[in-house]
């Protein structure tokens, strides 16, 4: 932490980002109140930032905005002003100290040095533009929507399988491996003349702030039921305006593993189930349970596949859905816990080096 040094000449921004070891010739600049209303900076870390007119009362939403682009012990530099109008010497404080030095005074400007250029939403769509290019990679430029789909599906099991196993550095990097699998299908839209960045981040974006009333509009959700319940009918509404009839299992893909598949189906299928049910509970004459077949089996149609009855499958699923369990998890942890104390074979079969 540096104490300030007094007033401090009028200088211009440029030549103030250089007096802080900060390149001139690209920067940013916006107001506290543009940030304040934000949650998450609009303006790329990569790059220097100056926020201007940061109020004693606007600092908390202003550092709160920054800590989701920043480290929290990023250093940054903030400038005050005496009771003249005049600017002070800047002074230097991490991200997480700097909102103790704005609770009091005048306006203060903040001045956010860059991130390497790595830590840049940019710089990932600029590295893969590049291997995309003429003179790029090989591979890279081999590559098609089809050929991805199934890294997509590998990474998003590696993501799974780091969020079981709670390894929180793996995780990190495969979410990464995952955000350039993103970049890389919208980069091939965009070679292809089918969609570009634009038309995803556009439809992402209103579609959440569509499907989300009770937080970006007037409607009123007391829990997650209230919520799930207008999500659907926004979903509904959504299906309508394009001349289609949305059934209760439309949505479900088809390349799911079965057991999630049957938990989804289970989870969209029950409203009407219950209905069912109970228009079936209100015309029935007699009671007790289902007679039973000659042999001491109940009548009942059992799975084509030849397993046990299709009811009976479908109840493992409904049970992890009661539970909120997921019995994969204790099994991937033991598997981990056993693979990293026995001996790995040290080559793979070539078929499985095959893949990049």
């Amino acid at each position: 932490m540096t104490a300030a040094l007094g007033p401090l000449p009028p200088v211009g921004i440029p030549d103030l980002l250089e007096q802080l070891g900060m390149s001139s010739s690209s920067w940013q600049y916006t107001t506290s109140e543009a940030l304040a209303a934000r949650w998450f900076p609009h303006t790329d870390a990569a790059i220097p930032l100056v926020i201007d007119g940061v109020r004693p009362d606007q600092w908390q939403p202003v550092v709160a905005a920054l800590a989701r682009a920043y480290p929290v012990g990023h250093g940054v530099w903030t400038m005050s002003h005496d009771a003249s109008g005049n600017a002070c010497q800047p002074a230097r404080y991490s991200l997480e100290e700097v909102g103790e030095t704005m609770c009091v005074g005048g306006p203060h400007t903040l001045l956010v040095p860059p991130l390497a250029e790595e830590c840049s939403l940019t710089q990932l769509p600029n590295i893969l533009a590049r291997l995309r290019a003429p003179d790029g990679c090989p591979w890279d430029r081999e590559q098609t929507l089809e050929s991805l789909r199934f890294q997509v599906v590998s990474e998003v099991h590696e993501v799974i399988e780091a969020i079981d196993l709670q390894d929180d550095e793996n995780l990190a990097e495969e979410l990464g491996d995952l955000l350039l699998d993103t970049f890389f299908l919208i980069n091939i839209g965009y070679e292809e003349d089918r969609f570009h960045m634009a038309d995803v981040l556009a439809e992402i974006s209103r579609k959440m702030i569509r499907r989300h009333p009770h937080v970006f509009g007037d409607s009123q959700a007391e829990d997650s039921d209230s919520v799930l319940k207008e999500w659907d009918q926004i979903k509904q509404a959504e299906y309508r305006a394009k001349g289609k009839e949305r059934g209760p299992l439309d949505g479900i893909a088809k390349g799911l593993p079965a057991l999630e598949g049957a938990r989804l189906m289970q989870s969209r299928s029950r409203p009407c189930l219950q209905r069912q049910r109970k228009r079936r509970c209100g015309s029935r004459t007699g009671t007790g349970p289902p007679a039973l077949a000659p042999g001491g089996r109940r009548h009942g149609r059992r799975d084509q596949s030849g397993g046990c009855p299709a009811p009976v499958q479908l109840t493992v699923p409904a049970v992890r859905t009661r539970f909120q369990t997921d019995r994969r998890v204790p099994y991937r942890r033991s598997t981990k816990a056993r693979a990293q104390g026995s001996v790995m074979p040290q080559r793979l079969p070539e078929a499985l080096l095959q893949s990049r």
